[in-house]
């Protein structure tokens, strides 16, 4: 019987990009494997490109394969902001509501 909720947060910083992409997808593959709940916080990425990006609709598009639930936690930087409005692009769509994770905590 576990007291915490079911969930695996996967935590990014620094970059996330092509460089990464390998490291980034397995991490959250393993988080998969671990749990029906992913959240993903890139609250501390600095950079990011499409590869990262991509990564986050996959995981997205995963979950739901699975039939589990993945979300963004966190707050999302300005940098991924900026990047994706130039993209046309939006992950608010995968962010949770911030304060019933920090009720959480």
């Amino acid at each position: 019987m576990a007291d915490k909720a079911d969930f695996e947060t996967v935590t990014w910083q620094g970059t996330a990009g092509i460089e990464q992409a390998h490291e980034l997808r397995d991490e959250l593959l393993a988080a998969f494997e671990k749990s029906s709940d992913v959240r993903l916080d890139i609250s501390k990425v600095e950079d990011i490109d499409i590869t990262g990006i991509q990564i986050i609709i996959a995981a997205q598009k995963e979950a739901e394969k699975q039939h589990k639930s993945f979300c963004i936690t966190g707050t999302i930087p300005s940098i991924i902001d900026e990047f994706t409005a130039a993209s046309s692009i939006s992950l608010k769509i995968y962010a949770q509501d911030n304060e019933k994770e920090e009720a959480h905590v």
